[in-house]
């Protein structure tokens, strides 16, 4: 393979050099961010030796070469450009400022949950070890820990160490005023107010315990000493208002005060916006929220789980579904578990499986199913762009379509048998590890028919009616579906 080659019928395909802002590479994908999205060929890539798939997303023009390839046509496409190597937050960054302002604001979410996911996946896979102890099993006449010391004490153990959902808020702090410019050890301090318990538990107040209410009394204000444990909202909106508040007043301090003045004004200030702004408002856009998907999964029933399963991989094509990371985290937070964790999986592996469908209706060695193979491997770790924009949607809407409806299916299963998780943030296969234990089998078949029924539908559909882009059944690839 001609690696020169292939970095210069690249620059070519995309409008020269000039025409190059920003690139780097991921595991398998060339990412590149455009000065003019417009002079790029989607054809002309296409062809390029080597490249298995080209999508446009979230502002990066992105070329599937694979493991190992992509890293040899990223160096020969550094030499033929003469660019220096960004990192992958560089590109993201970049790609953000071409998305509208809705994108914008959305991906706010992805940036802040994606750091602190570790400690949730942590947290969440305790949870899963102490639930494997506490469940009862029939063989044994209940749970391990009702039979064992050792397993009883293990348990209460795990129970005290996956503190992560306990302190969210302060984790979300943390991370949002470093996502917005700001200090985060000051974040830290304002995010412990929010959990304090000198401060009564907001769920204790809304189960209408108002005789333990206690207010302050700040000239004509009363404010309730409510806390915000699992705030996820009032915590990004204040995390906002301190990084913008330590800006200016780092700004206004004498040089000579800075060092004092900063860190006291911002965490006083930061914490009375909490509590007189941002904590209401960030309660009302999380109830709000809460009070849609609530309708959608526990109101309606199978059919709302329908919905929002079917919903999931739309919202991910227009880059509006990382304030859904929100409402996870404090479903946790705030139940213990997470009931959306199994409708994203069975929407991405149902994604999988529409790209496994056209893969088998791709020829025998043909260029297209290894696209289609290499588009669904990522789909087994909770990766379903490839698939959607390599596959699913590169020359018609019905495999993505087959693996929407395919998940709504999923997710009315899920629903049926109440599959939960433990966390969030790993699906499909890395979700067995946060599935609740007394469920998991439900999980893993949930998923099998989210996989199998879009190959199901593609191939009826194909016989019936055919499939722009198979290449097999009917005889020829249609253009015309």
């Amino acid at each position: 393979m001609d690696y020169n080659r292939i970095a210069k019928e690249v620059i070519a395909a995309i409008g020269g050099k000039d025409n190059i802002e920003n690139a780097a590479h991921c595991v398998t994908r060339l990412c590149l961010v455009l000065k003019d999205d417009t002079k790029y060929s989607k054809e002309e890539l296409e062809s390029i030796e080597g490249a298995k798939g080209v999508f446009f997303n979230s502002g990066q023009l992105q070329i599937i070469f694979g493991p190992g390839t992509v890293e040899k046509v990223f160096a020969a496409f550094q030499e033929c450009a003469g660019i220096k190597e960004a990192s992958l937050q560089d590109v993201k960054q970049s790609g953000t400022k071409k998305q509208n302002k809705l994108q914008q604001a959305f991906k706010v979410f992805s940036d802040i949950f994606v750091p602190i996911i570790p400690a949730f996946v942590g947290a969440a896979m305790i949870l899963g070890l102490r639930a494997l102890l506490t469940t009862h099993f029939g063989f044994l006449g209940g749970s391990m820990a009702e039979n064992w010391m050792w397993a009883q004490d293990l348990a209460r153990f795990f129970e005290v160490i996956a503190t992560t959902f306990a302190y969210l808020p302060v984790l979300v702090m943390y991370s949002a005023v470093k996502r917005f410019g700001g200090s985060p050890v000051l974040g830290l301090v304002v995010g412990f107010v929010m959990v304090t318990p000198q401060l009564l538990d907001r769920g204790v107040y809304l189960a209408g315990e108002f005789d333990k209410l206690d207010v302050w009394h700040f000239f004509s204000f009363q404010i309730p000493q409510v806390g915000y444990q699992g705030g996820v909202f009032p915590a990004i909106l204040t995390a906002w208002f301190l990084a913008q508040t330590e800006k200016f007043i780092k700004k206004k301090s004498p040089q000579t005060l800075s060092f004092i003045l900063v860190p006291t004004v911002t965490i006083i200030v930061s914490a009375a916006a909490l509590f007189l702004v941002f904590g209401p408002i960030g309660n009302m856009i999380g109830d709000g929220l809460g009070w849609v998907i609530d309708v959608l999964y526990n109101r309606a029933g199978i059919f709302g789980a329908f919905v929002f399963a079917a919903m999931l991989q739309p919202l991910t094509v227009t880059g509006t579904q990382h304030a859904i990371q929100g409402i996870e985290a404090q479903l946790v937070a705030t139940t213990g578990f997470n009931y959306i964790q199994p409708l994203w999986s069975v929407s991405i592996i149902a994604q999988g499986g529409a790209a496994i469908g056209m893969y088998l209706l791709a020829k025998k060695n043909s260029k297209r199913r290894e696209v289609a193979l290499s588009s669904f491997i990522p789909t087994l770790v909770g990766i379903s762009e490839p698939a959607i924009f390599a596959v699913n949607m590169r020359d018609s809407m019905v495999p993505f379509f087959s693996a929407a409806f395919s998940a709504g299916i999923g997710g009315a299963f899920m629903k049926l048998f109440d599959v939960k998780a433990n966390g969030f943030a790993l699906t499909v296969l890395p979700g067995l590890t946060i599935s609740n234990p007394p469920t998991i089998i439900f999980y893993v078949i949930g998923n099998l028919i989210s996989f199998i029924l879009p190959i199901v539908i593609l191939f009826v559909w194909n016989n019936s009616r055919g499939v722009k882009g198979a290449e097999v059944g009917r005889g020829k690839v249609l253009t015309n579906q």
